[in-house]
């Protein structure tokens, strides 16, 4: 995972009030915590919320520029605005080359399921994976080829191709994303089943009612 470079500087309002302040003239409080004692920093807004718009991703790493002292961190969590949705407040975790983390990486899939062009739908169970691993070693996002998938098949979270030393977290063997038969293709296939146990009851019949009657011993 590539950081994304950020300015920051010490933050001397730490109260609801001084918050407020601070996001009225254009800057974000935020938290750094881990490794060390926390810190209270503050952020450009316009600076961070490019950083978020850049990635996808729930957990993104970041270079933060500290009075002149660069260390990197993980953004752990973000607390948003209810009718802007622009972020009020960040928490960072402060991390080393060495520091495993687990973050949400988003999913994509790629191709288009065999089982789609008969008629079938692709389902995503989720639109993100939850990865663990050293934070340059996870990737900014994963894709997984579905085209070879049929009706009724699908790709389980062991199957997923990762990087070396990343594992993903949850059951190995749940769905990820399948393909799943539409409501049309199942009707139809019901309908189909149902027109052919017909005809074979109708032919059934028909050899019943043309079989010569057995005569009758005196």
């Amino acid at each position: 995972m590539k950081a994304i470079s950020l300015a920051a500087n010490e933050r001397e309002l730490i109260k609801t009030t001084g918050s407020k302040k601070l996001r009225n003239s254009g800057r974000i409080p935020g938290t750094l915590y881990g490794n060390g004692d926390p810190s209270n920093i503050e952020l450009e807004s316009t600076q961070f919320e490019k950083a978020i718009k850049s990635t996808e991703a729930k957990n993104f790493l970041v270079e933060l520029d500290l009075n002149g002292t660069k260390s990197m961190a993980l953004v752990q969590d973000l607390q948003k605005h209810p009718i802007s949705n622009l972020c009020i407040h960040a928490d960072f975790r402060r991390l080393t080359e060495d520091s495993v983390i687990t973050a949400k990486i988003p999913l994509h899939t790629t191709g288009t399921p065999e089982g789609v062009k008969v008629g079938g739908i692709l389902q995503t169970m989720s639109h993100n994976l939850t990865l663990r691993g050293k934070a340059l070693d996870i990737p900014e996002k994963i894709e997984i080829d579905t085209s070879h998938l049929q009706v009724g098949e699908g790709i389980l979270l062991n199957s997923v191709t990762l990087p070396e030393g990343v594992t993903t977290v949850g059951d190995p063997k749940s769905r990820v994303v399948a393909v799943a038969a539409s409501r049309i293709t199942a009707k139809a296939e019901e309908t189909e089943g149902e027109s052919t146990t017909e005809a074979a009851d109708s032919k059934d019949a028909a050899s019943e009612e043309n079989k010569p009657e057995e005569k009758k011993e005196d």
